[in-house]
């Protein structure tokens, strides 16, 4: 029942019970006819002004909520482009229009977000599948050459088994970054007491092998003193970890790599890994996602582009910012910088 109908009943009834009342005390001989044919007429005429009254601020009062029931219709289809309805009056009603724009808004927001996002993974999955058909190409032609005997010779041979080796360890690190990204939750990450030091440690040492490969130096440079703080600790470590994972990718051997960390007056710690490797164009690092950036430089060297996309998505879960420097053919600067949560006794 629309509002117009529920006043013209309401009209209605108070006239007929007004009548009624009237006739009533007409019976009990309360009034004569003259008397009460003219408290019936007064009664009419006033419900009739009070019926007018109300009606000049409740028609556009009813105006107005058709016109956001219309709007309420375009968003329940998908249509979130809407202009926002000029209402002041009554407070209830201008309060409800700005809580409808408002979420409005958010939803938007959130679902161009999303779009965003799943544009991206597309995007992703994608150039995934693309990287994988160079290793497999190169584990089927190397395979045949061996079955049937194309390849022969001890150093030959020795070669072939590396290229199998080396092409079979890549497709399992694409699948170990296409599995994390698939099982990356924004569910609540528990969080630890965490010495930097110590969280750097093991870190280092699952590079150490690599580095002292390609003859490089681990350069670190942190204050003698950063206080205890609550993190993420498996989150921390797979973010430092692809951090470095990277600078090692895109940099050539011989060339140090430096950590840096810093604490700043807001309670931040900030975690700079420093390379001199290929750098990235300023264009690329416009974009806002990291796994872009990682992207464009996969194009020069190969690889899955994830590590940086599962770091930023990692980043994002316990509050922290990745941000990038960088200059082409001079180096890169990537920084992961993270609330220093106070220590709970």
């Amino acid at each position: 029942m629309t509002i117009r109908k529920q006043l013209f009943i309401s009209f209605i009834s108070s006239i007929v019970i007004s009548t009624l009342f009237l006739l009533v005390l007409y019976k009990m001989m309360w009034f004569d006819v003259h008397q009460t044919l003219v408290l019936t007429a007064f009664s009419l005429i006033s419900s009739l002004i009070t019926v007018m009254i109300a009606m000049t601020f409740l028609v556009p009062t009813i105006h107005r909520l058709e016109k956001l029931n219309l709007q309420t219709q375009k968003v329940s289809e998908g249509y979130f482009n809407i202009e926002k309805i000029d209402i002041h009056t009554p407070r209830e009603l201008s309060e409800l229009n700005d809580s409808f724009h408002y979420m409005v808004e958010r939803v938007q927001d959130q679902m161009t977000q999303i779009q965003e996002e799943q544009t991206e993974k597309v995007h992703m999955i994608q150039n995934l599948a693309h990287d994988l058909k160079t290793p497999l190409a190169s584990i089927k032609s190397y395979s045949e050459a061996l079955k049937d005997g194309v390849i022969q010779g001890e150093e030959p041979e020795r070669h072939a088994h590396q290229v199998l080796i080396d092409q079979s360890e890549r497709l399992s690190q694409m699948f170990d970054d296409l599995t994390a990204v698939v099982t990356l939750s924004d569910a609540s990450r528990p969080q630890s007491a965490i010495q930097m030091d110590q969280l750097l440690l093991p870190i280092f040492d699952a590079f150490q092998q690599r580095i002292e490969e390609e003859h490089r130096q681990l350069d670190l440079r942190m204050p003698k003193q950063i206080p205890r703080f609550q993190q993420d600790k498996v989150a921390l470590e797979r973010i430092i970890s692809n951090l470095i994972d990277n600078a090692l990718k895109f940099s050539d051997s011989g060339t140090p790599i430096i950590v840096e960390i810093k604490e700043d007056d807001t309670h931040q710690i900030s975690v700079s890994v420093i390379d001199q490797g290929i750098g990235i164009a300023e264009d690329d690092i416009a974009h806002d996602r990291t796994y872009r950036v990682e992207q464009s430089r996969n194009l020069q060297t190969g690889g899955s582009g994830l590590g940086l996309y599962i770091a930023q998505s990692l980043a994002e879960q316990i509050g922290a910012s990745i941000e990038v420097e960088s200059e082409l053919g001079k180096g890169t600067k990537m920084m992961v910088k993270f609330p220093m949560i106070e220590e709970t006794s």
